[in-house]
């Protein structure tokens, strides 16, 4: 990490002025004000530890497209929620890692992980706002996988859009206008000229489904989902079609994939930035040590429903036929490393992947940071100053000058 150039930020290159002109920017680029916390700083991360959170990840994803865990993650498919024609591997996930201590130093440690899409375009605005209002190095890079911001923003919209019109693309979610992540959807309509779509107003005539564009109902030829099966659930949302039909549409980013990369794959997955994880159904025994694990349910989102200090107690209460549904994950000790002048924060880093399908590898393409000084780091448990949402410059210009 960079911790003489987060220091100095804070102490030199931050102002309150500027803050103020950052998100009067930020919300003028997107198109609305944002209503989570957006963090006085970006997080100014070194090329060694950008390229240990790349190559974690990477590795990660590729684990999740094995035949073996092909076979068990099987087990995550319900029938009413299966999509027909699966690709071979997801088009975007991501991989939400900690930044840790050890005693090697800090090294990232996976969290949670998604096949699914997260804010590819209101993260590119915000390191790119962060870098022109602050006045920082313009070396620092705001993009992963040293690709250059150009070539970012036409990987962003051929995975999208394809090869078709942004009018018969529909970028669908169940009442846009009401999501929190409603600034990324403009951002992307700013960024590559896709519009959104209530999953709710669509209309379906055979294998076709349609979505109205200034007055028409135009044919949606691809399907860019953001619509999160829970949340359908729990609203008790009426679709205008089954998830198991077999439509005459591509799928941007096959939704199987939602429930395969999922917090399900956390007990199968390898590796040094892996913490040990069991399905509670498969427990033995309750451990002695819980103090050393978090409790988290498989299905949720935004850290909804994680026990961060469970008891045995805890455990005891889940019903056996829903022990299959929550996992017990070894502890992760976050390294209190970022310099604010509200004390020292901890973060955790997402890596935002695209897998083109013409590619043998998933490539990291953007970050998002979310950090704070409480023990977990989702936006709504960081609301105080020098908190909240945040995105990565990625550089080696650690220095205590500008």
């Amino acid at each position: 990490m960079l911790p003489r150039a987060q220091e100095y930020y804070a102490r030199q290159q931050f102002s309150d002025e500027k803050y103020r002109r950052f998100l009067s920017q930020l919300h003028e680029s997107i198109g609305m004000p944002i209503e989570f916390r957006v963090s006085e700083m970006p997080v100014f991360v070194s090329n060694e530890f950008r390229r240990s959170l790349e190559l974690a990840a990477v590795d990660i994803l590729r684990q999740c497209v094995s035949p073996e865990y092909r076979r068990q993650s099987e087990a995550t498919l319900e029938e009413r929620y299966t999509v027909p024609n699966e690709a071979d591997h997801p088009l975007f996930a991501v991989v939400d890692f900690a930044v840790a201590e050890s005693d090697e130093g800090l090294q990232p440690k996976l969290i949670e992980l998604q096949g699914f899409p997260s804010l590819f375009g209101y993260q590119y605005y915000f390191a790119k706002t962060s870098k022109e209002v602050f006045g920082l190095d313009p070396s620092y890079a705001i993009t992963l996988g040293g690709i250059g911001e150009s070539e970012y923003i036409d990987l962003v919209r051929t995975s999208i859009l394809g090869t078709h019109d942004p009018e018969e693309v529909a970028l669908l979610e169940y009442q846009p206008e009401h999501q929190k992540t409603r600034p990324d959807f403009l951002a992307l309509r700013t960024l590559i000229g896709i519009e959104e779509t209530d999953i709710c107003s669509v209309k379906k005539e055979g294998n076709r489904l349609y979505h109205q564009r200034k007055g028409r109902w135009v044919p949606i030829k691809r399907i860019f989902n953001r619509a999160i099966i829970d949340e359908l659930d729990d609203q008790g949302a009426v679709l205008p079609f089954h998830w198991r039909d077999d439509l005459d549409v591509e799928w941007a980013g096959h939704p199987n994939w939602y429930f395969r990369i999922s917090k399900f794959a956390l007990p199968y997955l390898r590796g040094s930035a892996v913490p040990d994880t069991h399905f509670v159904s498969d427990l033995e025994n309750i451990p002695d040590d819980l103090h050393r694990y978090v409790l988290k349910p498989l299905y949720s989102f935004a850290g909804k429903g994680v026990n961060v200090a469970p008891t045995s107690a805890d455990i005891a209460a889940i019903p056996p036929e829903q022990a299959s549904q929550w996992v017990l994950m070894e502890k992760v000790q976050y390294a209190e490393y970022i310099y604010t002048p509200e004390g020292m924060n901890k973060a955790e880093i997402r890596v935002l992947l695209i897998w083109p399908e013409d590619s043998d590898t998933p490539m990291p393409v953007m970050s998002l940071i979310r950090t704070g000084r409480g023990p977990m780091m989702g936006v709504r448990y960081n609301s105080v100053p020098w908190s909240g949402s945040s995105g990565g410059l990625f550089g080696d210009k650690d220095r205590a000058e500008g």
